[in-house]
């Protein structure tokens, strides 16, 4: 993994860690993990993992919080609207979801 990857990575997780701290500060890290889960592709996600068991040089407190619970395998609860679809029958409105 090049240095620039990284970096870019470091800078991507601290930046959602700091939006979910301004927004919701008790549960800023249960968010950003949340949103690094479902957002980030899985060899994103094992590249932070593999920083941070190097010594996450660069991730803020938030941040290091949320990407040592992603090297736990398991799926979340969605903690924020982002993260809520709809079900696979259902239109982005819920149109017809009750067939009729």
């Amino acid at each position: 993994m090049s240095a620039s990857t990284l970096d870019k990575l470091i800078y991507m997780a601290n930046q959602i860690a700091r939006e979910f701290a301004s927004q919701r500060p008790d549960e800023a890290a249960e968010a950003t993990w949340d949103h690094l889960w479902h957002f980030w592709d899985p060899a994103m996600r094992r590249q932070i993992i593999a920083h941070l068991d190097t010594g996450g040089e660069g991730l803020s407190e938030i941040a290091r919080a949320a990407v040592a619970r992603l090297a736990v395998p398991v799926e979340p609860e969605p903690v924020t609207r982002a993260t809520e679809f709809n079900a696979p029958d259902q239109g982005a409105s819920g149109a017809g979801a009750d067939g009729g």
